[in-house]
């Protein structure tokens, strides 16, 4: 038999004794009351109310043990509990494994998901004891009994997070472990159960016994979220507390993106599709922080869980900073978070910012930190970000404290190498000094190395190294270029072999990176295009990434595509007899040739 959050048996058995008791009171305080000549009526009502007083408390405590009780015999009942129910045709069914030992998936999941899913249902216990919430949730559900408000604002959390596991690609799902901070945060919503449960337990439970009608929930709750399509909102509890209260909306959604990069890097991964949505979300809460939005836009229309006999709350990527870090390093990491595609780039420099971060508390607390190199080698094609990466680099350094300002000088060998013997140092120390404090960026940097008679490119090498030593506490260099050619350049010499350790790789822009990159520019400069223009836009890339080399300019390829196109347009709305009434900003299929 399903345990469930109350024993009826024992119910119905303390009810009767409740009532056999209250049948002998009565007729002791009939025969008291003719032996000691006091008002059988009142006498009643003094020891009714001493009784009622005395069970109240017994009652309580008795709850409070049996519902702590409950909670404890959980893991073991788990542990017995026939799991013929639980099979199915997923592999994911199955929490407890044959020898009686819990999936280490799923605990591995519950503890990556457990701060953001605590944070979440802290707020939520929060926000209802805020003046007003009840009358603000009376006017947006529909539906109902109307006096159940934990009901009606869980469902407001549960639809948004429901809403968010989708978008990245997670859906909920009692087939799937992923679900456990959705589902933890059901219990810890719907329940008002004390605060030493033990929540992992209880989701546990509910995948050994899959009492919870999830497709129903889900559907009741799509249904719900679904009214906010075409308002340009994403949170259905911002579309209804947004004049309310924008500092709960603000930390409201700011939760949700914990949660969001949490459950995005529950498995170790962040996928193209997770770090496209985490960026979005991120910019979407950027611009949209104490901003009050038109309330009431939405009406709820339900309660939307059924539970059959079952018992009945959690974020942060390795590539996407946790709750509290960016702040550490100023813009640089949102800068980062903001740039389109490089998810493996930024995931390398996130690796070595935190590395920075956990040294420079080492130091703070008087422990020995070995001995680092800043320096950096950036490989690939041109036009994957390198210089812009090496911006933020910049900023990171200076906001760590490993440089004083952090700015970024950028040099060619043009602007190293001299024409005569004893001028190249010269020259090279010049551009060093403007960027001592700062990081200097070389770009294709094995153009130092010519083997031409009378190149000085060498003297250039060898004035680098010195200073790179001589200056290590005030300079860090940043070398770029071709993948193979910079490798080369860097083996080829023991002195830039040893300094120089630590490699970034970026890729290749994808089809889809580059028209969002292109959408950007359109954004920037106020430009915009019909379905047409945008299939024009799509097929020009296509075609040249189907037909690029080694040289291919990826984002450099779209900003000469840009301004190829919007001289085209110029063109094509100068022949117009009256250029004042022409939409200048609008793009025209026949603008991309």
């Amino acid at each position: 038999m399903p345990r469930k959050r109350f024993n009826q048996n024992l119910v119905m058995g303390m009810a009767s004794i409740v009532m056999i008791v209250m049948v002998v009171v009565v007729i002791l305080v009939v025969k008291l009351s003719t032996i000691i000549g006091a008002s059988a009526y009142s006498l009643f009502l003094v020891v009714f109310g001493v009784l009622l007083a005395v069970g109240f408390y017994l009652w309580t405590r008795y709850r409070e043990n049996e519902t702590a009780q409950q909670v404890a015999d959980l893991m073991k009942e788990a542990l017995t509990t026939p799991l013929e129910k639980a099979g199915g045709d997923s592999q994911y069914a199955v929490a407890i494994k044959p020898d009686a030992t819990i999936d280490p998936k799923l605990i591995k999941y519950m503890t990556k998901l457990e701060p953001s899913v605590s944070s979440i249902s802290n707020f939520f216990k929060d926000f209802l004891s805020y003046n007003g919430v009840v009358e603000k949730l009376r006017s947006h559900f529909t539906t109902g009994t109307g006096n159940d408000t934990f009901q009606e604002l869980s469902t407001i959390f549960l639809a948004d997070v429901n809403f968010l596991s989708s978008k990245l690609g997670h859906e909920v799902s009692l087939d799937s472990f992923e679900s456990c901070g959705f589902i933890s945060l059901l219990l810890r919503l719907r329940t008002n159960a004390p605060s030493s449960t033990d929540w992992n337990r209880l989701v546990l439970q509910t995948f050994v016994d899959r009492d919870v009608d999830m497709d129903g929930l889900v559907g009741g709750l799509e249904k719900n979220h679904a009214q906010l399509e075409g308002s340009g909102e994403l949170f259905l509890f911002a579309s209804i507390f947004a004049d309310f209260s924008p500092d709960a909306v603000s930390k409201y959604m700011r939760l949700m993106y914990d949660f969001s990069a949490a459950l995005a890097n529950i498995d170790g991964t962040l996928t193209p599709r997770e770090v496209q949505w985490l960026q979005y979300l991120e910019r979407y809460i950027g611009n949209n922080r104490s901003i009050p939005r038109r309330a009431g836009a939405v009406k709820c229309t339900a309660r939307s869980v059924n539970y059959k006999n079952s018992p009945l709350q959690e974020a942060v990527s390795k590539m996407v900073p946790a709750k509290g870090e960016v702040r550490g390093t100023g813009d640089a990491v949102k800068k980062l978070d903001s740039l389109v595609g490089l998810s493996t780039v930024k995931r390398e420099v996130i690796t070595f910012h935190n590395f920075l971060r956990v040294q420079n508390e080492r130091k703070k607390k008087g422990l020995s930190v070995p001995p680092t190199s800043y320096h950096l080698v950036f490989s690939g094609n041109p036009g994957t970000g390198k210089t812009t990466i090496a911006r933020i680099m910049a900023e990171i350094f200076r906001d760590l404290g490993v440089l004083a300002k952090g700015h970024l000088v950028e040099a060619s060998r043009a602007d190293l190498v001299a024409g005569y013997m004893g001028q190249t140092a010269i020259k090279t120390n010049k551009v060093i000094d403007s960027a001592l404090d700062g990081v200097l960026f070389i770009d294709e940097a094995y153009t130092l190395s010519r083997s031409a008679e009378n190149d000085f490119g060498q003297e250039a090498i060898d004035t680098l190294l010195k200073r790179m030593e001589d200056d290590r506490d005030r300079l860090v260099v940043i070398i770029a270029g071709y993948t193979d050619e910079i490798k080369r350049f860097v083996n080829s010499n023991p002195g830039l072999s040893s300094r120089f350790n630590r490699y970034i790789e970026f890729p290749d822009y994808t089809e889809d990176e580059l028209a969002e990159i292109f959408r950007g520019l359109l954004s920037k400069y106020d430009y915009k295009m019909g379905d047409a223009a945008a299939v024009a836009m799509k097929n020009c890339i296509a075609k040249a990434v189907r037909e690029k080399d080694n040289h291919f300019g990826n984002g450099r390829y779209v900003r000469n595509l840009f301004e190829k196109v919007i001289e085209r347009q110029a063109n094509r709305l100068a022949a117009s007899p009256d250029l004042a009434k022409v939409d200048v900003s609008c793009l025209a299929a026949s603008d991309f040739g």
